[in-house]
């Protein structure tokens, strides 16, 4: 038993991040994009390694060093959380080599145990990245004594526990509610979305409680946070009181719930994991099939049918791309109901702006978020030579690919224009831009995510979660949108008044000749470098 775990855990985590790509690949082109990858990541933990020791020195600043520990585990908890949400039920119960291990003499907890194992390594991870650096700087400003850096210590090992177990007990849920349903991948999505929704609607509603500050809470600002703390996240009050006072009892509690909380999920788990299985990835034969009318389609059409498909019969590929268009449908829902009040603390105060200038660019920057365009090469796994044999012009595959995309997106985009134009009730002027800036971004995003996927493809997948959310195509094309609303938003907002318009005409432009060179560029793509 002991060496089967060993095995399975060795087999779950020896390429993890592509590491054992990077170890033993010969090839210069596939090691390139497994240090560019290591470096993106790299990056983006330096930038929240700042942000926590920023956030610890700025607390104790203000005299609030005895909130620093349980602040820093509920940070800590809330970004792994939210990053596996939509990826740990995938995790758990993904496809590929089931039917390998369901052949071997191997005990379901094995298994079980064996990609929890993955998980934790993956919240201990980004665990490490957020409290290590607030941690050194309450070590050097506090100067705790021994048994309070001790119990910090032993307690950073348990912080995953909770947060893997939350994503883990969703994910669960999530894949046994759709098991029942016909349409298991689309059902999938769609719960997924609707608990990464709750979510963030639960967390947004915490923010009224600033509202209720009084000048008493004010006075006892320590105790206030303790309060909200324990509101968001009990446990790591526990912890964060063992830390400050040194007391076994907090400190055994918080590792007692953690363990629990996490062999209970981890039985459940075993309990359910292969009726899980079998209700996701059965099928059942049918025996009335009769020839109905055979309909004749353009060649772009049937390619277009087949990424649909394709698109649809993956929930983490759906769950990951669609919430950009469903998250601007809520903006502007939001919008129509609150108004524009709902937005104003986004930018700083000192900027001199009209919102009507600004919207159409915030609605461009979540359409322009992870399009599918961003990883559709890259899903096609091993079978993408298949696609390039087929007698046809490379230009027609990546139609395909492009209008798929702008096919899936046209109902939000139309459905969060006709919202945002009730809300707003914008001139005529004003209401060219707000619709033709969000369909250019929308576009141009499309566009870019599929250039880069050409640049990026990773076509020796085992799971798609690592194409869809840890792969450099899916980071760099699915930003890329986002990024560059975000300049122009930066640009609008510091135009000088009265020359709006013209600053707005110019970046359309500029973005229909990035996109239209962007586009010429792939459609000369040669599968190994770009054509001259």
């Amino acid at each position: 038993m002991t060496k089967q775990i060993k095995a399975l855990i060795k087999l779950e985590l020896c390429n993890l991040y592509g590491l054992n790509v990077l170890r033993f690949s010969h090839d210069k082109r596939v090691r390139g994009r497994s240090v560019l990858m290591i470096a993106i990541w790299a990056f983006l933990l330096l930038l929240l390694a700042v942000y926590t020791g920023m956030l610890s020195y700025g607390l104790i600043f203000m005299g609030l060093e005895e909130v620093v520990p349980a602040y820093l585990v509920v940070l800590s908890s809330i970004f792994p959380f939210l990053l596996n949400i939509l990826t740990a039920g995938t995790m758990l119960f993904r496809q590929e080599g089931y039917d390998m291990l369901c052949s071997l003499p191997t005990a379901r907890g094995v298994i079980v145990l064996s990609r929890f194992a993955r998980l934790y390594v993956e919240h201990l991870l980004l665990t490490l990245a957020v409290l290590l650096p607030g941690l050194a700087v309450y070590l050097w400003d506090v100067r705790p004594e021994p048994i309070c850096c001790l119990f910090f210590f032993l307690g950073i090992w348990f912080v995953p526990f909770l947060p893997m177990t939350a994503a883990a007990f969703l994910g669960t849920l999530v894949a046994g509610l759709a098991s029942r349903m016909r349409h298991k991948s689309l059902a999938v999505s769609g719960l997924t979305i609707l608990v990464v929704f709750a979510v963030l609607y639960g967390s947004s509603r915490l923010a009224a409680v600033e509202g209720t500050i009084t000048e008493e809470m004010l006075k006892e600002l320590s105790t206030w946070v303790f309060a909200l703390l324990g509101k968001v996240y009990p446990p790591a009050v526990w912890f964060g009181r063992a830390v400050r006072e040194g007391d076994v009892a907090w400190w055994l509690l918080y590792m007692g719930s953690s363990s629990l909380a996490l062999l209970a999920a981890a039985a459940l788990v075993t309990l359910c994991f292969h009726s899980i299985y079998q209700r996701l990835y059965g099928n059942l034969a049918r025996h009335d099939y009769r020839m109905g009318r055979l309909q004749e389609s353009s060649v772009l059409a049937a390619l277009c049918k087949r990424e649909f498909r394709r698109y649809f019969s993956s929930s983490v590929y759906v769950s990951n791309t669609i919430i950009g268009p469903v998250m601007g449908c809520i903006l502007s829902g939001v919008l129509l109901a609150a108004g524009t009040e709902v937005l104003e603390g986004a930018l700083p105060t000192a900027v001199s702006f009209e919102w009507p200038d600004l919207i159409p660019f915030f609605l461009a920057a979540v359409f322009g978020m992870m399009p599918t365009t961003a990883v559709t090469i890259s899903m096609e796994g091993k079978y993408w030579w298949l696609i390039k044999s087929l007698p046809l012009p490379f230009r027609t595959v990546l139609n395909a690919k492009l209008l798929m995309n702008l096919l899936l997106a046209a109902p939000f985009y139309l459905a969060a224009e006709l919202l945002t134009v009730l809300a707003l009730r914008p001139a005529p002027l004003e209401l060219f831009w707000l619709l033709l800036v969000p369909l250019l971004f929308l576009v141009f995003s499309s566009v870019y995510g599929l250039a880069i996927n050409l640049h990026f493809p990773v076509f020796d997948w085992e799971n798609e979660v690592t194409v869809v959310k840890q792969s450099v195509s899916s980071m760099l094309g699915g930003l890329g949108g986002l990024v560059a609303a975000i300049l122009c938003v930066a640009a609008v907002a510091v135009s000088p008044e009265g020359y709006t318009d013209w600053v707005k005409a110019g970046l359309c432009v500029l973005l229909l000749v990035l996109t239209g060179w962007l586009y010429r560029r792939s459609c000369r793509y040669t599968g190994g470098e770009f054509g001259n």
